[in-house]
């Protein structure tokens, strides 16, 4: 199946939604920051990528940016997940270019399905 990158600072969820993501079948790399995750994107090319926004040295919104600023991943899928359940973070993540927006505490359904969507 595809190769996804997972991008969460809490140790627990990181563990979980990996697991659940390689029970689907998916080849699952794991940060915990976003400074991390810019060198693991370059060199793992993953397919779609997951994104807490609340993270140390380089939150979710300034990775967003990153991605869609630079032409070797502006089209690549990029889906939130974070507690922030405001509809201006929502916004703003979709308005950044963000595939999608789901809150925490996520279904798995949810998130599996929305991860078929956007492969």
């Amino acid at each position: 199946m595809a190769k996804i990158l997972s991008i969460e600072d809490d140790e627990f969820l990181r563990e979980l939604i990996g697991a659940h993501l390689r029970n689907a079948g998916h080849q699952v790399v794991t940060c915990a920051d976003g400074a991390e995750a810019i060198r693991s994107i370059l060199a793992e090319r993953p397919d779609l990528v997951l994104l807490d926004l609340n993270m140390p040295y380089l939150d979710g919104f300034e990775l967003l940016k990153a991605l869609r600023g630079d032409a070797l991943t502006r089209e690549l899928p990029v889906i939130v997940l974070s507690g922030r359940t405001d509809h201006a973070s929502q916004l703003r993540v979709l308005e950044m270019g963000g595939s999608d927006y789901l809150t925490k505490p996520i279904l798995v359904e949810d998130l599996l399905a929305s991860v078929k969507r956007r492969l």
